[in-house]
């Protein structure tokens, strides 16, 4: 005993498994498992593939499959002592699982699908049960009762159970993908939810059957006494218990508080352990009491999500992928030593995925939908992922199924899961989808004025290009999309876009002649997916939110009135582009209610709710909409918003900043070189490496990058005067220059309204002698744009050649060390550069003088807006 206390010192060995203290080996045991499940899941990850594959593969590895092969490595590592300790942990965590599983489901979001969740669920339930009934003769004449001393399983137990094992959907796998795939808000992907759901309930309903027949084999009468009995409990918990629930914690307030309180936390927690131990100790399993507890818990004001959020990081992280490694160590693929387990193998395999696909692709397609949406529906149904290792676990521990039998059926949880991704993008991939978004579209259009359909109209009034300066007094920015990646970027979002839009303009103030319909507002989650607006770009473009084709026909006059003046930003979209990790928070709020409700206000989003209040006070129509990405589809997701050729997406973005370290002096972290801050942007920001060049190829409208440098100043002078300089490096003038023009004039239009104390300049090549002339005769009949209004420098500068030997300051350099004064350049921090990008050479992030920009941003403290102009012909 003494050299058990004094530990290794003593000479006691650490792999020594002591039962009275069996937290040693158990803490050595989870480091283990947990570094290898993260390790396996780094490739996975790559593949798009879900966290539970790596985790229970990570378990046959370190089973008897592989390191299993090396002597006294189990009785070292994994003594049977020790499973049980193991096993404890593990199930504790399933049943946690459980509890969240039951929190997903959303009964009102299948009662509001109910037809298609019914038809598609059902089917791609019974079809494969029926299969599975099939397949289980083979395998019980071949596999069960073989081994003497072992459980006698009776056929109607076994067929029940493998029937089970084949029809069931891992409906938390299944969002995610459908999170990951950019389907949770398309039609497809709505259905499939609905369908999961009812999937999901009917095949635990059966498994608890399976469970309950398993226990009660002596007696037919002990079966329906635990039927009734699990029916009264569910009963129980799901009328008088859900509903004083909701009551007590309405009259507690604790649905209104931001976190539920330790005490409603420990009263659910209760109600869930309660429900586990009745039918754990009735014979069904603790973890049907842990699904019906979490059935009860409301779902008002999100309070689910809240409840998740608070509970779920030590489940989540520890405890269930030590349940999946511990399935992984049952399976021992040594087992399967002959040409009939592995013809099993693939027979099983290929029942599984097959009956889901066809059966889940003609209920779809009778459903409504057409070949391809209806073939990646029955494609997603046939994903097993967590719940399948669940169900496979529960029958290897009720001795329903052998371990043989469990390794086939791993194998085939494993692929059928492996393979939904792929085969989903194969059979439904973006360029169809986005087909089938253009024929919804055009089914619902409606036709404007003398047969035209909105779009036909738009495009023949607003001009799209900017290739002159006569462009730029006719262009229009319809719908600013600012795209909140990170909390520290709303503040230098909103600033700027408080100078391009104008808010009430004197103009609208005086005149009751134009309609107050152009006034008002709308708060509604944008749709990119599934209900398109026919009437969005009218209402872009002359502010005009009404329902009717005739309430735009009359105004009509306003279009023309106004599309040549600087009116500010015409409407505004805010998009939440949230981090979508594997926490059980984002699965439930990503796949909730609100995500198919179209009249949704942005207040489900205290980030959104925060542009609601600026449209609101800016009198600009608003809408929103949250997006769940993971880091490496952030790009995709932007550029597959529904965005129109005159509409300007913002990315604000996290620059470099002041930090504090328990020291009134500020830090000031300077950069070396361009790639130094570049990696800083990504890291801060999280984004990907490929991030900007997939943005700039893909997204089919304008887009400007706003670094901002400033924002974690302590002390900031709120009062001084803001700078917006434009630099044009280049002797002509590009697309994306005039973009910054125009931003800049409009920025300039705004101050002269309403007075914001803004200052601006442009910093032009010197060649472009003419460029000031030119600009004031273009906008000649514009009074608001003088001299005095635009200070125009010309800086003598020559452009980088690939032949130049000799090191030339970059056009920022050069505007930084001549073209400022020094009240300029005292006040950098108030100062925000506006450069054009035109993205010349595909094989490069930026050009040089953009990176020459951003880098002197980043060490000298100013902000920069990057702006690119992006041409439909």
């Amino acid at each position: 005993m003494a050299n058990t206390v004094g530990g290794v010192l003593s000479g006691v060995n650490p792999f020594h498994y002591n039962s009275s203290s069996p937290l040693t080996l158990f803490l050595f045991q989870a480091c283990l498992i947990l570094l290898v499940c993260n390790l396996v899941h780094i490739p996975f990850s790559m593949m798009r593939q879900p966290k539970v594959i790596s985790e229970v593969i990570a378990g046959i590895i370190l089973g008897p499959t592989v390191f299993g092969q090396i002597p006294n490595y189990t009785d070292t590592i994994f003594p049977q002592s020790s499973i049980p300790g193991l096993n404890l942990v593990a199930n504790l965590g399933i049943i946690l699982f459980m509890f969240f599983l039951g929190l997903e489901v959303d009964i009102a979001f299948i009662k509001k699908h109910l037809k298609k969740a019914l038809a598609i669920g059902i089917t791609t339930l019974a079809v494969p049960f029926g299969f599975g009934c099939l397949l289980a003769i083979p395998l019980f004449h071949a596999y069960s009762n073989q081994t003497e001393g072992q459980r006698h399983v009776k056929f109607s137990v076994f067929m029940v159970f493998i029937a089970v094992s084949i029809a069931v959907t891992a409906f938390p796998v299944l969002c995610r993908i459908l999170n990951e795939l950019r389907l949770i808000k398309d039609r497809t992907g709505i259905v499939v939810l609905a369908a999961g759901i009812t999937n999901d309930i009917l095949g635990w309903i059966l498994l608890a059957l399976s469970i309950i027949l398993s226990s009660s084999e002596g007696s037919p009468v002990n079966t329906v006494y635990i039927l009734l009995i699990t029916l009264a409990w569910f009963l129980i918990y799901f009328f008088p218990l859900k509903y004083l629930l909701r009551w007590v914690l309405i009259r507690t307030h604790e649905l209104d508080r931001s976190k539920p309180s330790p005490l409603a936390t420990m009263c659910v927690l209760f109600i869930m352990f309660i429900s586990a131990y009745f039918t754990d100790i009735i014979g069904v399993h603790p973890i049907f009491g842990a699904f019906i507890a979490g059935l009860v818990v409301p779902r008002d004001d999100h309070y689910v999500v809240k409840l998740t959020e608070r509970m779920e990081d030590i489940p989540n992280i520890v405890f269930i992928p030590i349940y999946f490694a511990v399935a992984g160590l049952n399976v021992d693929l040594t087992l399967l030593n002959q040409g009939r387990d592995w013809g099993y193998v693939f027979a099983t395999i290929g029942i599984a995925i097959s009956t889901k696909i066809i059966s889940g692709t003609l209920t779809a397609k009778l459903s409504g939908l057409f070949w391809r949406e209806a073939a990646a529906a029955g494609v997603l149904m046939s994903c097993k992922g967590i719940v399948e290792i669940v169900v496979l676990t529960v029958g290897l521990n009720a001795g329903i199924i052998s371990k043989k039998i469990f390794g086939m059926f791993v194998l085939m949880a494993l692929v059928s899961t492996f393979v939904t991704t792929p085969l989903t993008l194969l059979v439904y991939p973006d360029s169809y989808r986005n087909e089938v978004r253009k024929s919804l579209s055009t089914t619902e259009n409606d036709d404007g004025p003398d047969g035209l359909n909105s779009k036909e109209l738009d495009e023949s009034r607003v001009n799209t290009q900017l290739n002159s300066l006569a462009d730029v007094i006719k262009y229009s920015v319809g719908e600013l999309t600012t795209v909140i990646n990170t909390t520290e970027a709303i503040s230098p979002s909103l600033k700027l876009l408080n100078y391009l839009s104008l808010g009430v303009s004197p103009k609208l103030n005086g005149g009751k002649q134009k309609n107050e319909a152009s006034l008002s507002r709308m708060t509604t989650a944008t749709d990119s997916t599934s209900k398109p607006n026919t009437l969005k770009i009218k209402r872009k473009m002359v502010h005009i939110w009404s329902k009717s084709i005739d309430d735009i026909d009359t105004n009509l006059s306003v279009i023309d009135e106004n599309l040549s003046t600087f009116e500010g930003i015409g409407a505004l979209r805010a998009i939440h582009l949230r981090l979508l990790t594997e926490r059980t928070t984002d699965l439930l709020q990503s796949s909730s209610l609100y995500n198919d409700d179209p009249h949704f206000t942005a207040n489900t989003d205290s980030l959104l709710q925060i542009f609601d209040i600026f449209s609101n006070l800016s009198k600009m129509p608003f809408s929103s909409e949250v997006i769940f990405s993971t880091m490496r589809e952030k790009a995709a997701n932007i550029a597959a918003v529904k965005i129109n050729p005159t509409d300007l997406v913002l990315l604000p973005l996290k620059g470099a900043s002041y930090e504090y370290r328990g020291s009134p002096v500020f830090i000031d972290e300077k950069y070396a070189n361009f790639d130094h801050i570049y990696s800083h942007l990504l890291g801060l920001n999280e984004l990907s490496s490929s991030f900007f060049e997939s943005i700039f190829q893909t997204l089919k409208a304008n887009f400007a990058v706003q670094i901002s440098n400033t924002y974690g100043r302590l002390n900031a002078d709120r009062f001084k005067k803001k700078r917006f300089n434009l630099l044009l490096p280049k002797p002509y003038l590009t697309p994306s220059d005039y973009l910054g023009l125009y931003l800049l004039l409009l920025i300039c239009y705004r101050d002269g309204y309403n007075n914001d104390n803004a200052s601006c300049s442009v910093f032009i090549n010197g060649k472009d002698s003419e460029f000031t002339n030119d600009l004031l005769t273009v906008f000649a009949e514009h009074e608001w744009l003088t001299k005095s209004t635009l200070n125009i420098v010309e800086i003598p500068f020559e452009t980088k050649s690939p032949q130049d030997s000799v090191e030339k300051l970059s056009f920022i350099e050069t505007v930084l060390d001549m073209g400022l004064s020094d009240t300029a350049l005292n006040d950098l921090e108030e100062t925000t550069f506006i450069i054009g990008e035109d993205l010349l050479d595909e094989n490069e992030i930026f050009n040089e003088e953009v990176k020459a920009t951003i880098f002197e941003g980043s060490n000298r403290r100013f902000d920069t807006l990057i702006v690119h102009h992006f041409s439909s012909e």
